[in-house]
């Protein structure tokens, strides 16, 4: 790809952050915005220091074990962090560098940085602007690959908080976890064995608040990811996006919504030889994504909501990237039950309709519900549920690009058991198919559609003590099956954890 000799911006920034350059940045930057006006800073950090026990198999799959697809391993990761904070009256700034070093399992010495920083300024009373930056290199082993998306509550404790992430994909429709128009992540979601990669995301936007509880926003956002070794189906990418959102009050009871989102994309994937110098496929992707929703709120503690979206793919070179352009509409009526302060229940519910070139139109349904209950000051519970249709381009894996029908489910319950002593379990079940895509072989093969099912068992302890102290054990199993070999296996991860952060200066 053209632009690999450019890759990210923030890399720069890593080799400087350690030196001096983090404590003049942030000033720097306040002087330039208000050279007069009084700030407040501040420098904190802290750090932790993990070791990770994981176990992979490829279960009863023998072409799933020669795939790779097993791998086990210890390791010790050091993960130290260093926030500056630049605060004034109209601005602030932000700057974080957090790297990895790992130790185990060949890795001796491994370095992956991670480095943030985020703006906001107040130009009047009306208008604001942010900018925020991320950098990170990571392996797809530091993440517990979630299908579901769900992600539970934390524990409520002192000084520390417990709970597990999922990470979301690229992808668009009508999910119960749904991302936001301006939200992007990465799926990476059955890579086998530890495969690092690297991604930056820029962030522009502003905001104009013309009304009272009413806004419009707007901006831009590009997004890179890379692998360090571009095989199988891993999947390089650039995007770039431009957004609007609108929030209008139109009275004390009904309120209307727009989002309108235009990404351009390009990928590149290896190629199907091993060995071969003619590289893999590449292409690119127009997206338009827009969708407006009308919420009322004229029955006291029931608030009901009508959305409609439209999500479109269009690809330059359908034969080289397998897929077909596609369409998909979804009308939702939603409906919130706020049963007191500490209970709230929701549900949506309606048909969709899927499009794609050379294909017969397809009429499905989407519903999506959730129950949220804080039963005490320290412990909640939580469920999800979800059916819909998605599309998905950028989610890492080309395997998993498509029209996506999926199943999903999770529940996590958190509990403080004394002041500074917490616990979290999880469970999630996630079942996906997705249909147009022939960009690999198997999926070739298999008609162009792939099927994944996928369960996970979690679960942690975590302590809270001198302060700024916390011990967290954490442990995971997952179970993924599907119509490829690499969909099939058991995965276990233990995670010790030792984390500390504080407030050093401030001037």
């Amino acid at each position: 790809m053209k632009t690999k000799a450019a890759l990210f911006s923030l890399r720069a920034l890593t080799t400087v952050i350690p030196l001096a350059a983090p404590l003049a940045l942030p000033l720097m930057i306040s002087q330039m915005v208000a050279p007069a006006e009084a700030r407040e800073n501040s420098l904190s950090g802290g750090g932790s220091v993990s070791y990770e026990v994981y176990d992979r198999s490829g279960g009863d799959s023998a072409a799933a074990a020669q795939s790779s697809n097993n791998d086990n391993y210890s390791r010790i990761i050091i993960n130290p962090a260093l926030t500056i904070n630049s605060v004034g009256d109209k601005n602030a700034v932000a700057l974080t560098y957090a790297p990895s070093l790992i130790y185990g399992n060949g890795d001796n010495g491994q370095l992956q940085q991670s480095v943030r920083i985020n703006t906001n300024v107040a130009l009047t009373s009306r208008w604001s602007v942010a900018v925020s930056d991320s950098y990170q290199q990571t392996d797809t082993d530091l993440d517990n690959v979630n299908m579901a998306r769900f992600t539970p509550q934390p524990t409520i404790s002192q000084g520390g908080q417990t709970g597990a992430g999922a990470s979301q994909s690229s992808g668009t429709g009508t999910g119960a976890s749904q991302s936001s128009p301006t939200a992007s992540g990465s799926q990476l979601s059955d890579q086998p064995g530890r495969q690092r990669y690297a991604t930056n995301l820029l962030h522009t936007g502003a905001t104009y608040k013309y009304w009272e509880d009413s806004s419009l926003d707007f901006g831009y956002e590009f997004e890179q990811m890379r692998y360090d070794d571009l095989a199988g189906s891993n999947q390089d990418y650039d995007k770039h996006s431009v957004f609007a959102n609108i929030s209008h009050r139109l009275n004390s009871q009904y309120r209307l919504s727009g989002q309108a989102r235009y990404d351009r994309g390009r990928s590149d994937t290896a190629s199907p030889l091993p060995g071969s110098d003619s590289g893999g496929s590449n292409n690119n992707v127009d997206e338009f994504h827009v969708s407006t929703s009308i919420e009322s709120m004229v029955i006291p503690h029931h608030p009901l909501s009508l959305t409609y979206s439209l999500d479109t793919s269009s690809y330059d070179n359908q034969d080289n990237q397998g897929q077909p352009d596609s369409q998909l509409h979804s009308l939702l009526l939603g409906w919130t039950w706020e049963i007191s302060e500490k209970s709230k229940f929701t549900l949506s519910a309606g048909p969709t309709l899927e499009k794609m070139s050379g294909e017969d139109d397809s009429w499905n349904y989407a519903i999506n519900t959730s129950y949220n209950r804080q039963w005490s000051a320290n412990g909640q519970i939580t469920f999800s549920a979800g059916h819909g249709t998605e599309i998905r381009n950028f989610s890492g894996n080309t395997n998993d690009n498509g029209m996506t029908e999926y199943w999903r489910a999770g529940a996590s319950l958190s509990q403080a058991l004394a002041e500074h002593l917490g616990f979290n379990l999880m469970a999630t079940a996630a079942k996906e198919d997705v249909t147009g895509n022939a960009s690999s072989a198997e999926n070739e093969m298999a008609g162009g559609s792939r099927n994944t099912r996928q369960y996970t068992l979690g679960g942690g302890l975590h302590y809270n003590f001198a302060r700024w102290y916390s011990l967290g054990l954490n442990y995971s199993y997952t179970n993924q099956s599907g119509d490829l070999s690499t969909d099939n296996y058991d995965e276990q991860r233990v995670m010790l954890v030792l984390s500390m952060q504080r407030d050093f200066l401030h001037w």
